[in-house]
């Protein structure tokens, strides 16, 4: 099934240069679905987004010579491409949080601290296989949230905009580090055993900084008992979209010595967010463009608007 599936997304893999000036009214405090718990779950994982993009292009980029494929290598430098401008928007994202008095910089300090370790310790081949190992997370949240463009009706119309091209990016090129790992470190069984190891020292380090980094920043939020907030979250991570447990439900494939990233194929759903974009030129429009599809989709007729928030208001 890999080796069926391993190019059929190459063609997909666009770089675009663009830029979403972030501000204190644009990205408010409580930005995701104007909830305490449910934003400071998303800032545990995005908080990591600039160091880590700059990680795995790195990881990426130490590994080309090593790529005998030109379809391969050519993805992987416009996957190298899309991450660097993706880490450039997330910078300015994690900027405004520390001005609302979020101490994103204190949870991305960890993660660096811990990739510096990592990078110190670890060969090339076993950085690129957790390289491989966190794309695929990536990839999940994406599906999940493309999926469901209705979380984001809370969010300021510039931020979701953002976060929607980088989902849409990130499910382009979902497939590229996994390859770009297999073909670098051989294939066979050693790269088998190398990529469950990855997955696993993942999963080990991952799921601790997130949960960790998350009640850090709800404590000094002054939210970690705001229960009525973390029922909310709850609900979003485990029921409806349930996006966690999509998740955790998305791991045991990756064991399979046959996966590959593509095995979910869901071009179907970034197309309709391609194709308006290709036809104006403007992310804000593409995204309505995809909430527009889901709601004919879910409900067989498009809701009925809702007002606009007042953005910025926690």
């Amino acid at each position: 099934m890999a080796l069926a599936n391993r190019k059929i997304g190459y063609d997909e893999v666009v770089t675009r240069d663009i830029h979403f000036p972030m501000n204190i009214e644009n990205v408010a405090r409580h930005w995701f679905r104007n909830d305490p718990w449910s934003t400071h779950w998303m800032n545990a994982i995005l908080a990591a987004v600039p160091d880590g993009e700059r990680w795995v292009m790195n990881s990426a980029r130490r590994q080309l010579g090593k790529l005998d494929d030109p379809e391969v290598l050519n993805a992987a430098k416009e996957f190298i491409r899309q991450e660097r401008i993706h880490a450039r928007e997330h910078d300015e994202m994690n900027a405004i949080g520390v001005q609302h008095g979020v101490p994103i910089d204190k949870v991305e300090g960890v993660f660096k601290l811990i990739r510096k370790q990592l990078q110190h310790r670890l060969s090339d081949d076993m950085q690129s296989s957790i390289a491989a190992a966190f794309e695929h997370f990536t990839a999940i949240i994406s599906s999940v949230l493309l999926e469901h463009p209705e979380l984001f009706d809370e969010t300021h119309p510039d931020l979701r905009a953002m976060l929607y091209w980088h989902f849409v990016e990130e499910t382009e090129h979902k497939s590229v580090s996994y390859d770009v790992f297999v073909d670098a470190s051989g294939g066979g069984y050693r790269s088998y055993r190398l990529r469950i190891s990855g997955m696993l020292l993942a999963i080990a380090l991952g799921f601790p900084i997130m949960i960790g980094n998350q009640t850090y920043l709800l404590y000094k939020d002054r939210q970690i008992l705001n229960l009525w907030s973390a029922a909310k979250m709850t609900k979003v991570l485990f029921w409806r979209p349930g996006i966690l447990s999509k998740v955790l439900a998305g791991v045991p494939p990756y064991f399979s010595p046959t996966f590959h990233p593509w095995d979910d194929d869901n071009r179907d759903v970034i197309r309709i967010w391609k194709r308006a974009y290709e036809r104006t030129g403007d992310p804000h429009k593409a995204y309505q463009a995809l909430r527009d599809h889901r709601a004919n989709n879910v409900h067989g007729t498009f809701e009925t608007p809702q007002p606009e928030p007042a953005w910025g208001q926690a």
